[in-house]
């Protein structure tokens, strides 16, 4: 069968960080339908039309204009249109993407997965312009869900992770598999994506050293239970690791065929079994694999010890993201559910710096349960630490989580909008304190941060020690893109 595969432009707003990584998701569909002897293409409308963008309603459009993707799925004539909805804020913008399908051939099957879709799965068949969602990991599902379509078999109640409509009745299959060995699973179907057009834009969502990029993920799941987290609902919560010999396979071919010189771990849990992340880092030693890396995404700061950090160091390491959230103990531990204490941070930022390596803390405020004074504490943590940057992310409750729960049991969400759901947005009030306080919060915290930063570059001369650890080029471009962003946030 014909099948296209699409990633919708994207709604930013003014302050709102963003970048241009090629959508892995729809990649690995592809891969897999491929694989299957299927037709398939992909369509990123974002890096498509990245280059003019357009102000709507106070918002930034990212992406191809609707014109200009109906005019690419009349070319192709697909069979069928998968359309991905990987967060809640891209929604408007995908159901608008089905509308188009079903404009030109209402015969065109059109299915909606990601986050989102599996989140809200009866919200998203309430509209009739998408027949079906794949809920979780959509591999084996879509791959299924393709071969009824073909074969023209109703059906579909054996599906597993399977949503669909039946006699106008929202049907739901829940998913209950997911796949136990992730090496056989193909490559992500990079092929299929203008890589280029990645590279010479050169903007990841988290930062970059090196133009020639790429993002893997080399385990799903996470066992853990912080409630402002929807992955669970794409993954599982089990972890399922990949091979450390399958990783470095994917991260050779990247250095051979595409001429990759960074790799982006997308992990939630790249450090979870240490042994095989030790693997994994000596790999790229032994194989000589002239990359720098990072990880997007963050880690667990409960599994980096000393060894691991020198070995991530030595294998091209060069920034860590940490999941740090609060700065107050009560508030990790009893209301978002990470499993450390802070005086473990304060060791492993120390060593990370030490080693050379730029450390990032990632930080929430404004969760339910919170005051002022444990917002205040959060960032007094943050500028204590004497981190190399941080972001301060206020409290977001993604559909699926147990945040949105207890914000709806409660009432703590004002004006709901999907296009809201964004860390520089703000939609909870509390007893504690209001949207619009929370905003005020997350700024004082930016501009204190880098008011303190600036103040340690020059009073400790730290500005010395930074610029003679920048040895190359691509050190000068990622100390610029970092400084860039935080004058963008704080401005």
């Amino acid at each position: 069968m014909k099948i296209m595969l699409i990633l919708p432009p994207l709604i930013v707003q003014k302050k709102e960080q963003y970048g241009v990584t090629p959508p892995l998701g729809i990649a690995y569909l592809a891969a897999m339908l491929e694989k299957n002897n299927h037709e398939v293409i992909l369509l990123d409308c974002i890096v498509e039309g990245y280059d003019n963008p357009e102000k709507q309603n106070g918002y930034l459009h990212l992406g191809l204009k609707s014109h200009e993707i109906e005019k690419r799925i009349r070319m192709f004539a697909p069979d069928i249109v998968g359309i991905s909805c990987i967060f809640s804020l891209m929604f408007p913008e995908a159901l608008r993407i089905a509308e188009i399908v079903k404009s030109i051939d209402t015969n065109i099957k059109v299915v909606m997965g990601g986050a989102h879709p599996s989140s809200a799965p009866y919200d998203v068949l309430s509209n009739s312009s998408v027949d079906f969602i794949v809920i979780g990991e959509g591999e084996v599902t879509l791959l299924e869900l393709v071969r009824c379509i073909e074969q023209k078999n109703t059906e579909l109640s054996a599906i597993d992770g399977l949503g669909y409509r039946n006699d106008g009745v929202a049907m739901l299959n829940p998913k209950t598999r997911f796949i136990e060995n992730l090496d056989n699973v193909p490559f992500p179907a990079r092929h299929l994506l203008p890589m280029e057009k990645y590279y010479k834009i050169g903007e990841s969502h988290g930062g970059l050293k090196r133009s020639r990029y790429a993002s893997i993920v080399t385990s799903r799941g996470c066992p853990g239970n912080c409630i402002y987290c929807s992955i669970h609902t794409v993954w599982g919560r089990r972890w399922r690791s990949r091979g450390p010999a399958n990783v470095l396979d994917e991260i050779e071919h990247l250095v051979n065929n595409y001429g990759v010189k960074e790799i982006h771990f997308e992990d939630d849990n790249l450090t979870f079994d240490r042994e095989r992340a030790r693997a994994i880092f000596q790999g790229i030693i032994d194989r000589g694999l002239d990359i720098a890396w990072t990880t997007p995404n963050g880690v667990a700061i409960w599994k980096l010890d000393e060894d691991l950090l020198r070995l991530m160091k030595a294998s091209g390491c060069y920034q860590i993201n940490l999941g740090i959230e609060s700065g107050n103990e009560r508030v990790l531990k009893e209301i978002i559910r990470k499993p450390f204490r802070l005086e473990k941070v304060h060791e492993i930022v120390k060593k990370i710096q030490e080693l050379g390596i730029w450390a990032h803390g990632f930080f929430i405020l404004g969760m339910p349960g919170e005051t002022k004074q444990t917002i205040m504490d959060t960032i007094n943590f943050a500028i204590g630490l004497n981190l190399d940057s941080a972001s301060f992310f206020v409290a977001t409750p993604y559909p699926g989580t147990r945040l949105f729960d207890i914000c709806k049991e409660h009432g703590y969400i004002q004006d709901y909008d999907a296009r809201a759901l964004r860390v520089q947005s703000s939609m909870i009030s509390t007893e504690q304190f209001t949207s619009d306080g929370l905003l005020q919060f997350q700024d004082l915290a930016y501009k204190r941060f880098m008011y303190s930063t600036i103040k340690r570059e020059i009073v400790h001369l730290n500005i010395i020690r930074r610029l003679v650890q920048l040895k190359t080029m691509d050190d000068v471009h990622f100390m610029y893109r970092k400084i860039s962003r935080l004058i963008k946030v704080v401005a």
